[in-house]
């Protein structure tokens, strides 16, 4: 049985289908990775045509996040015209929001994927696509109505799963009206993919600790549960030592929600095998409250670069009485000093257009910011009400959003905001400047509004480059050939940043066609 698997997402990190293609051909299956950046055109491109007639799938999984509805609800309608192969939705999206996924798709993955794709194909095989898949995770829409199977209960032993290679042979991309493989064209798929292609994506846990009211977790914990499940150091290595066999690869990018969530000794066994067997640098997540000195400086030994440290906001008020996060800025100051201790590249994740932020918590975050230990580089996103969490119920009750704001409001520019502005500058201007600027509205004037939009600009394109160069080259060690190649692989992505602000030349583009197909396409947008 062969199962064609579909990304809209607007880069080429794909580790979730990777996964799941993996664990099919490990169950003697077919697979394939297809991707087609947020596919909103009208009609079906004849290279997508002609490459799934000629791959002839029994079955076709596209994975979304909220974002990827539009493309997803498309892309569905132009396959069912084309072809008459089931379609499967999967993904957080799917998870999340499973009521409105079903409509458009013949089967929803609720929850982890790669059972519930494996377990379809051997339905599909065995009783036919007529017969109704009585599958734990699926949802069914048969006859216009929908048939809930129970949930799946999560994969406890990470260490079965099958490893997700950096750049498979099975994986594809659309680009200039053609189907190519990556596998084969390298260089393209390093157009698309994060970083510039320079680093391996990969997980060694599942599950976070927190429960944060705006995180999409805080609705997955309600199916996978509270346990973080773990690999075994073992695992981790095996997959590393095959994709460090890539001569393009730079540097290893865990992604797990906190790193620091392993034990002394599960951190001391890694650092021992990946100094011994892999040796490059790597970049990790941490959460401020669970960043343990000891742990850091093991890493920091063994090769860790940068941490990303989610912050969010640097007022107490809104972390807690809003985004239910318990950390206290003093815990966030007390992390932030190991990180520049441990002299890795701290990078702080920021969330800013939060209706329920006040101007004094606005001014509040901004001055605690400023206070952290430099040098710092700041990461800004736009809050994202996704469904199901805490906060979005919350916030649908008080009707402060509406119900579908998460699927377009993240195509705002960051930059329109005075405290925004101001707020990305911390770590680059002088703390007096800072507090000067840092007014309430009433007390801004022509003059302050001047300086920090020039300010702005000469931080953003001069600045900013210069500092992040200097950290990164600190985080590397001052290793020559290290830093070379992070420049020459990212440039083109650091070039993006730099002309179309806070978002990616990919996210631009999304954003035209997003625009133009709900004049085209107004059907489309239609509940």
């Amino acid at each position: 049985m062969k199962c064609l698997l579909i990304s809209l997402q607007s880069n080429a990190y794909v580790a979730g289908l990777k996964y799941i293609a993996a664990n099919v051909l490990d169950k003697g299956h077919d697979a394939r990775i297809l991707l087609l950046p947020g596919y909103l055109e009208p009609a079906l491109n004849p290279a997508i045509e002609d490459f799934i007639r000629d791959y002839d799938p029994d079955l076709i999984g596209i994975s979304l996040m909220a974002l990827e509805f539009y493309p997803a609800k498309n892309l569905t309608r132009l396959l069912k015209e084309k072809f008459q192969v089931p379609v499967i939705w999967g993904g957080v999206h799917a998870t999340t929001n499973p009521d409105d996924c079903i409509k458009y798709a013949d089967y929803i993955c609720h929850g982890e994927g790669e059972k519930v794709v494996v377990s379809i194909l051997d339905h599909l095989r065995d009783k036919g696509k007529e017969a109704i898949p009585e599958i734990p995770g699926t949802w069914v829409r048969h006859n216009g109505k929908t048939i809930k199977q129970p949930d799946s209960p999560p994969e406890t032993d990470l260490d079965k799963l099958p490893f997700q290679e950096y750049l498979p042979e099975y994986y594809y991309g659309l680009h200039n009206n053609m189907i190519y493989n990556f596998a084969q064209n390298p260089g393209l798929f390093r157009r698309y993919a994060l970083y510039g292609g320079t680093c391996h994506m990969t997980i060694t846990t599942r599950g976070c600790p927190f429960n944060c009211g705006y995180c999409a977790n805080s609705s997955l914990v309600k199916v996978y549960g509270k346990e973080i499940r773990k690999r075994s150091v073992e695992s981790c290595i095996e997959e590393l030592k095959r994709v460090k066999k890539d001569p393009y690869v730079l540097y290893i990018n865990f992604q797990d929600d906190c790193f620091f969530i392993h034990t002394g000794e599960w951190i001391r066994k890694f650092c021992e095998e990946y100094k011994k067997y892999i040796n490059l640098p790597f970049m990790a997540r941490a959460i401020p409250s669970l960043l343990d000195r000891e742990k850091l400086f093991m890493l920091r030994d063994a090769g860790l670069s940068v941490v990303i440290m989610g912050v969010q906001t640097g007022s107490d008020r809104v972390n807690f009485e809003i985004y239910n996060r318990k950390v206290h800025f003093s815990t966030v100051m007390k992390a932030a000093r190991l990180l520049v201790e441990s002299k890795v590249t701290p990078y702080y994740e920021m969330i800013v257009d939060n209706p329920y932020e006040t101007e004094e918590d606005q001014i509040e975050g901004i001055t605690s910011m400023a206070r952290l230990p430099r040098p710092y580089t700041i990461s800004l996103a736009h809050l994202t009400f996704f469904p199901g969490t805490l906060l979005t119920e919350r916030a649908l009750k008080e009707e402060k959003i509406d119900p579908e704001a998460y699927l377009t409001r993240f195509m705002v520019n960051i930059d329109e905001t005075y405290f925004n502005k101001l707020l990305y500058m911390t770590p680059f201007i002088p703390r007096i400047l800072i507090a000067f600027l840092n007014k309430p509205r009433v007390r801004r004037n022509a003059f302050h509004i001047f300086v920090t939009n020039t300010l702005f600009f000469v931080v953003k394109r001069t600045i900013e480059p210069a500092v992040f160069f200097f950290v990164i080259t600190r985080g590397l060690k001052y290793n020559v050939r290290w830093t070379a190649r992070t420049v020459l692989g990212n440039w083109k992505s650091a070039f993006a940043k730099i002309l179309f602000n806070f978002l990616g030349k990919g996210d631009m583009e999304f954003d035209k066609r997003l625009k133009l197909a709900r004049k085209e396409m107004p059907a489309l947008f239609e509940k």
